[in-house]
């Protein structure tokens, strides 16, 4: 589904007859400013007289400041979904509180281990086997960096053995820094777009805390490499790692490559080159990602709740997700304040509707709220999808 600018109407313009809604951008944000200004808000050089605050820099200042009816696009504690480490805690600790339940971590999130924790570390090295195989791929990545930077793809483990044989601290470090480091398993046999290892990016939006309202955009991306896919030369980023800045900032970067597709192409191949049917992405694959964004909000919640008492903290995340050669989707990471940046034609057609979706959907809650009605029946969800609908519950957790 896309959305273009004449059939695009806002809900929250009705709820605002006394005055456009102001928007205050930093100066980091010139995508997200550029973009929102095509709303029907009113721009304003001041944070404190913005009913909602889009930023990216020193953003933490304000959580404290925000009146009860500004919003801001963060959530204090989102670090418990956007660090690595944290994220797979956070999965495997709601995972053990609900063994019975028909759908788990385990279905769309790959072994992840957080090599800093001296018990995980030794449950990682447990289940090696004695000898180790190139069969036995592993990818190491830092928990709190994004882009790919610093991700090496492994199966030689007999330092980590050593260490932990000699009870020897590990320091994981990069370009100097030493960093907490988690541990997942690779997936082999990755769907491939034409020949290429891909990836999908996924943008969704967490609007409300209380009541829980999530939702996801139906559009993406499916991102690819450079070169062929082939299980070695594990080095070579141009193979192995999606990431557009990996595949551009290296040295064999082909300027005039197709490094994204848009849904609407991912579907045509799926339909002629692996035999999915022609409605697999709206009745197979977005009920799937749904249901894991649903599974990481509830597994966070306990954290993402705990914020000031007064304004509205909201994020647009993105999520990547690689498909399996079996059409099933594998959350890798999530992903704080995505790139809105829209220099490529398939970005150009999905940024502005997607953003200012996100943006209306936050300034009709706004209204709402100060209205002092029920914010759970939008008047339009600007083509998202509801992935959470919760009733209003009791007063949020403060910090």
């Amino acid at each position: 589904m896309t959305l273009t600018a004449p059939d695009i109407t806002y809900g929250f313009e009705a709820l605002w007859p006394e005055r456009d809604p102001r928007i205050y951008c930093d100066p980091a944000s010139v995508n997200a400013a550029r973009i929102l200004s095509e709303l029907p808000v009113e721009a304003v050089d001041s944070a404190a007289e913005a009913d909602l605050l889009w930023m990216r820099r020193n953003y933490r200042e304000w959580y404290d400041k925000l009146g009860p009816f500004q919003a801001i696009n963060h959530i204090p504690l989102e670090r418990s979904m956007i660090r690595k480490g944290d994220l797979a805690h956070i999965l495997h600790r709601y995972g053990a509180s609900q063994s019975q339940a028909a759908f788990s971590h385990a279905d769309f999130f790959q072994p992840t281990y957080c090599l800093n924790d001296p018990q995980e570390r030794a449950a990682f090295v447990s289940q090696l086997p004695e000898v180790d195989h190139p069969d036995n791929l592993w990818i190491l990545k830092p928990s709190n960096l994004s882009r790919g930077l610093g991700v090496k793809i492994v199966w030689n483990f007999d330092w980590l053995r050593k260490a932990l044989r000699e009870h020897e601290d590990i320091a994981f470090k990069y370009q100097g820094r030493t960093l907490e480091y988690v541990i997942q398993r690779y997936i082999k046999n990755v769907l491939l777009l034409d020949g290429r290892k891909s990836e999908l990016r996924i943008y969704w939006l967490i609007a409300s805390l209380d009541p829980l309202l999530v939702l996801m955009y139906p559009e993406g991306t499916a991102r690819l490499t450079l070169q062929p896919y082939k299980l070695d030369d594990f080095s070579n980023p141009l193979i192995h790692i999606t990431n557009a800045y990996q595949q551009k900032k290296h040295g064999g970067h082909d300027p005039d490559a197709v490094l994204k597709w848009g849904f609407p192409r991912l579907q045509e191949y799926l339909s002629k080159e692996k035999g999915a049917p022609g409605n697999f992405l709206d009745e197979g694959l977005r009920p799937r990602l749904r249901q894991s964004l649903a599974y990481v909000v509830r597994a966070s919640i306990e954290s993402l709740k705990q914020t000031p008492s007064s304004g509205l903290f909201f994020g647009l995340f993105g999520a990547d997700f690689i498909l399996d050669d079996q059409l099933t989707p594998w959350l890798t990471e999530i992903q704080k304040g995505p790139g809105l940046s829209h220099d490529d034609t398939v970005k150009q057609r999905l940024m502005p509707t997607m953003l200012q979706g996100a943006a209306s959907i936050v300034l009709e809650i706004l209204a709402l709220k100060r209205k002092g009605q029920p914010v759970t029946e939008l008047s339009s969800t600007q083509g998202y999808e509801w992935v959470i609908r919760d009733p209003v519950t009791s007063a949020r957790q403060t910090k």
